[in-house]
């Protein structure tokens, strides 16, 4: 898994705006795209597979996170 998806993770948790910037997506598919765009913007690099992936392996942390 890559390290930028987990310090990009760290970072939306402590930034409200951007958290409620990713909270808009729908669906986890949504949601992987919207990641990848907003991280690629803040210089991150991660595709939309390793999100999808990161999603699957903590989906019960982000959720308690999202709500």
């Amino acid at each position: 898994m890559s390290k930028q998806i987990q310090q990009f993770h760290e970072l939306i948790l402590q930034n409200p705006a951007l958290k409620a910037k990713l909270k808009a997506a729908t669906d986890q598919a949504s949601l992987a795209r919207l990641a990848v765009e907003v991280g690629t913007e803040m210089g991150y690099s991660f595709t939309h597979k390793e999100v999808e992936r990161y999603i699957n392996q903590n989906l019960l942390t982000l959720m308690r996170q999202f709500s």
